[in-house]
């Protein structure tokens, strides 16, 4: 692209010289110069025109050739400020303008500063804009904008003569939906010796220091904590029926206290609010099972707290239900209406059931065709049957006791079943292909023969 831009700079630039070559001839050899009466700037939405200005390290009144306004051009490239750009010289040899058309970045992810103890996120800021003038907390997904941020937070730990090294990744949650330009330092002095839980009543503050196993004596990582505390604390509240309690973002900082020398402490402040009390529900979207069915199978009853814990296992419970009846693919999506006059809370749930699954075909491995026959015989499932997901647990239990039972005392054992039962959906068909391998014990049993 600098090539193409440069081509047809240099075609301005030749007509600017014959204009001015009737009142001054360059020496051989020397490139032609002009005095710069202005610098511009089109297309800037974000970035400052100072800061443009600054990163291209050009002034008004400085003398130029093509070749420095073309170095100009490059500086703002690397900058990283923009995303393409080209320019134009105009006017006359004593009292030229340079314009330069940029387009900025769009989009990008946000920039995420996981462990820097030592400085506020503000003061983060601060040291990359001084490197990055147009970061406004995030930065392109490709480019030279994520090194230059990682070399301003480098600089950083180095002015403060602390040791340790910036490294950068390109971070997803499980789902994808959320990225994130995540700056972390590695190096001495991060390890996680004390946590503070200011706020902590319902629950004691030493139980939840106990259940924070999987923070201390790990290296600070304010990504990696905050999921912890949702994963695993944030659910004892709920099964509480502390709906809506929530921790602050950590705050860390350097400890050089006695039981905490060289390592990082942590403070969290807790809102536990208060408990609510299960409400109502009422189901949407179902059609196979009535939602008299759907509340036994959920076990919640009224005005009891309202354990999330014990309603997500209501809801697998839902899911099995639906699963023996042949839905497989069946779903529910819950919201919750918040009573707080009454400190009650109310679920709507909102079913998906899909399609209805048949059974497809039994296939028995490892038998000979007696056993085969006599084992399909015991199969209560015929091809075409609405399919239930729990039926092979329950033959598994039941029936095959009784038919190795039976194998045994026919005189002709029978080897074990590996692997229990294997499902085979068939998402375009709605079928359901099930498999019984039977395997024979391959032990080899070594030892010296006896004489005879």
């Amino acid at each position: 692209m600098r090539v193409a831009v440069r081509a047809s700079l240099v075609a301005l630039f030749v007509g600017l010289a014959v204009c001015s070559n009737a009142q001054t001839q360059q020496p051989q050899g020397q490139a032609q110069t002009l005095k710069l009466d202005r610098v511009e700037f089109k297309g800037l939405e974000k970035v400052k025109e100072s800061d443009a200005l600054e990163k291209s390290g050009l002034q008004a009144g400085q003398s130029v050739t093509v070749d420095d306004v073309d170095a100009a051009a490059n500086r703002l490239l690397a900058s990283g400020l923009f995303q393409n750009l080209s320019y134009q010289i105009k006017g006359k040899t004593d009292k030229a303008v340079v314009t330069f058309t940029v387009v900025e970045p769009k989009g990008g992810f946000p920039v995420a500063f996981d462990n820097f103890v030592w400085f506020t996120d503000d003061e983060l800021a601060a040291a990359v804009k001084s490197k990055y003038p147009g970061f406004d907390g995030t930065a392109p997904e490709a480019g030279t904008v994520t090194e230059q941020i990682k070399q301003a937070l480098q600089d950083l730990l180095n002015t403060h003569k602390i040791e340790g090294t910036v490294e950068y990744n390109l971070s997803s949650d499980p789902t994808g939906k959320k990225v994130v330009h995540l700056y972390s330092v590695k190096g001495p002095g991060l390890r996680v010796c004390k946590i503070n839980y200011v706020g902590a009543r319902a629950l004691p503050e030493e139980i939840l220091v106990q259940k924070s196993g999987g923070i201390f004596d790990n290296d600070y990582s304010r990504d990696y904590v905050q999921g912890f505390v949702e994963s695993n604390l944030l659910p004892l509240y709920r099964e509480q029926g502390y709906l809506r309690a929530a921790f602050s973002p950590p705050k860390a900082k350097p400890d050089s206290t006695a039981d905490c020398e060289k390592g990082v402490g942590l403070t969290f402040y807790v809102d536990e609010g208060a408990v609510y009390v299960w409400g109502a529900d009422s189901w949407e979207g179902n059609a196979s099972l009535t939602a008299q069915e759907l509340d036994a199978a959920l076990g919640m009853k009224p005005r009891e707290v309202a354990n999330v814990v014990k309603v997500e296992k209501g809801l697998r419970a839902v899911r099995k239900a639906y699963g023996r009846k042949g839905y497989l693919d069946a779903s529910v999506r819950a919201s919750e209406d918040f009573d707080d006059e009454a400190r009650s809370v109310s679920f709507r749930f909102k079913v998906s059931e899909g399609e209805q699954y048949h059974m497809g075909e039994l296939t028995i491995n490892g038998l000979g065709e007696v056993d085969a026959n006599n084992l399909r015989g015991r199969w209560r499932l015929l091809h075409g049957d609405a399919f239930d997901e729990g039926y092979p647990e329950e033959f598994i239990k039941k029936v095959m006791p009784e038919f190795m039972k039976d194998s045994v005392h026919a005189g002709r054992p029978l080897p074990p079943l590996k692997g229990g039962v294997k499902m085979t959906p068939d998402r375009d068909k709605h079928l359901v292909d099930v498999t019984l391998d039977f395997k024979p014990d391959t032990t080899v049993t070594t030892g010296t023969p006896s004489n005879p």
